[in-house]
């Protein structure tokens, strides 16, 4: 496989928005940290004090969420999703590079229907049906503005992975055309 043809098929920090994603998710994997020690907190004053909290489980699932969230378009950005190409590695390059296309739309249509999906509940989070303003809450012992905070996250992360399919995916298109002979 050439270069040219080898460099088609991986998506490896190909934009300005895939390494600034890739230097923020290095930020938000501490995210992760951040919800260990709050855990580890968790313990400690359950079992050793006999006083549990009311904000860790709550607060370290919305940690989590957002951070797993964010790793999906951390992995689209640099290539380090799974990738079966089993299939693809089958068929000859030309259509090697269709598939990449292809998958590429793929992506594009999902980040859109998941962007559409979050927008609705984004929306229904932050407004009332009567129009006015509020932050949904979980309705726990805390009832914390987590589930709000968590959806509009998610909502910027699909925005993010609308943008990046469709820079990969216009990559992917010119460099099919400029590879043709």
């Amino acid at each position: 496989m050439s270069d040219h043809e080898e460099e088609f098929l991986v998506n490896e920090c190909d934009t300005a928005l895939d390494r600034w994603i890739v230097k923020l998710g290095d930020i938000v994997t501490w995210l992760y940290v951040i919800a260990v020690l709050i855990s580890f907190y968790e313990v400690i004053m359950r079992y050793f004090f006999n006083s549990p909290t009311v904000w860790v489980h709550e607060t370290t699932t919305a940690i989590v969420g957002m951070a797993m969230a964010y790793g999906g378009i951390y992995c689209f950005s640099n290539d380090s999703h799974i990738s079966v190409t089993l299939v693809r590695d089958l068929f000859p390059k030309k259509w090697q590079k269709r598939i990449a296309i292809f998958v590429d739309f793929l992506v594009l249509v999902f980040s859109v229907g998941g962007a559409y999906a979050m927008y609705y509940m984004t929306s229904r989070a932050l407004i009332t049906p009567a129009g006015t303003f509020y932050m949904q809450r979980s309705g726990s012992a805390m009832n914390s503005v987590w589930p709000t905070i968590t959806k509009i996250f998610i909502l910027l992360v699909f925005i993010l992975l609308i943008a990046q399919a469709c820079l990969h995916l216009l990559k992917k298109i010119r460099a099919y055309g400029e590879g043709e002979e």
